[in-house]
């Protein structure tokens, strides 16, 4: 079984593979920002960090307009827990599950 620490380290190797595009290509062509956001929000539970809306939309290359649309569309999906735009964004128990069995396979 894979622990929490090695799946948040094959999601910052995807995280950091992303980056490295973003160096190369316009990040508009590589628009996965709802992804990208799951994948940042999984290393932060692991790390037991909080992350503001704020500093999760700079993360993911977008506006805050894009940004909060996306984080609307991962709380009606219940990918994230409901909240207020502008507070903090966590993760709901479904999605870490998800996460974690997503990770186990890469």
């Amino acid at each position: 079984m894979t622990s929490d620490l090695k799946r948040a380290q094959a999601a910052r190797k995807i995280l950091d593979d992303r980056e490295e595009r973003y160096v190369l290509f316009p990040s508009d062509i590589f628009d996965e920002y709802a992804w990208n956001m799951l994948l940042h929000l999984f290393v932060a539970f692991v790390s037991n960090e909080v992350v503001s809306e704020t500093s999760l939309i700079k993360a993911v290359h977008t506006s805050r307009n894009i940004g909060q649309r996306w984080l609307y569309q991962l709380a009606k999906d219940n990918q994230v827990r409901d909240r207020a735009a502008g507070d903090d964004v966590s993760l709901t128990d479904e999605a870490i599950f998800k996460l974690r069995s997503y990770l186990d396979t890469v």
